[in-house]
């Protein structure tokens, strides 16, 4: 069953220093050898945020704030479903985001073998940490296949 609970909580917030080794790195793993990734005040690579809990987190970092402990458990697979990014200003090195995630949804769809699929949504919106305007929203799928119950 789905945590239908978790729909609205608010994760702790997260500043987040954009740091030209990782912009770097990140746009050299995606093949893309364009030289304007490598400089002083590089923008970020379209996907990016997706990482930016995982480097340059000031403080705590990490799996994008979801209470994994509680969506692990036998017979429960833990999945990227999608994520999409809404964009206000194009974040570049130098900046210093802040950042706080809301699970916005949970849902669950039965699967035609007596399972199911539990969706978890959850929207970060970055700020500038300066100006405190929006510089983008992160939206994240989590999904958890779960396996049928045995049949005895």
């Amino acid at each position: 069953m789905a945590l239908d609970e978790l729909k609205g909580t608010i994760g702790e917030t997260q500043t987040v220093r954009i740091e030209r080794g990782p912009v770097r790195v990140f746009a050299q793993a995606l093949l893309d050898a364009d030289p304007i990734y490598d400089g002083d005040d590089a923008p970020v690579p379209p996907t990016f945020p997706f990482v930016m809990p995982f480097w340059g987190s000031l403080g705590s970092g990490g799996a994008a704030g979801l209470p994994i402990e509680k969506l692990r458990g036998p017979g429960r697979a833990i999945l990227h479903g999608e994520q999409a990014f809404e964009y206000f200003s194009w974040p570049k090195v130098g900046d210093v985001l802040v950042g706080t995630p809301t699970v916005t949804d949970v849902y669950e769809k039965e699967r035609s073998n007596g399972g199911k699929l539990e969706f978890y949504v959850q929207e970060t919106a970055w700020k500038d940490q300066a100006s405190g305007e929006p510089v983008l929203t992160s939206i994240f799928t989590l999904v958890i296949n779960v396996r049928p119950p045995k049949q005895d």
